[in-house]
């Protein structure tokens, strides 16, 4: 199945694209689809404790089970001031 996935700032440079369709098996988690990312641009796993995941307009956890047609997206922390 198919999700959409969009990256944000610093993120979108270390994956080198600011979005991608990416190719999930049924019953994949966030977790596992930021593993896949971790594989293509290792330098983003430094980010792992910190990034935010959203699907929709809805912060997700890491056992989130992705649906086809899901819109991701993932962040870093967001700062403020």
């Amino acid at each position: 199945m198919k999700v959409h996935v969009q990256f944000f700032s610093r993120l979108r440079d270390l994956m080198g694209t600011s979005a991608m369709e990416v190719e999930v098996p049924e019953g994949a988690t966030v977790a596992e689809l930021l593993e896949m990312f971790y594989s293509r641009a290792p330098a983003l796993r430094d980010w792992d404790k910190s990034l935010l995941v959203a699907s929709g307009v809805e912060f997700v956890s890491r056992d989130y089970v992705l649906k086809s047609g899901d819109d991701i997206s993932v962040m870093p922390p967001v700062q403020g001031g």
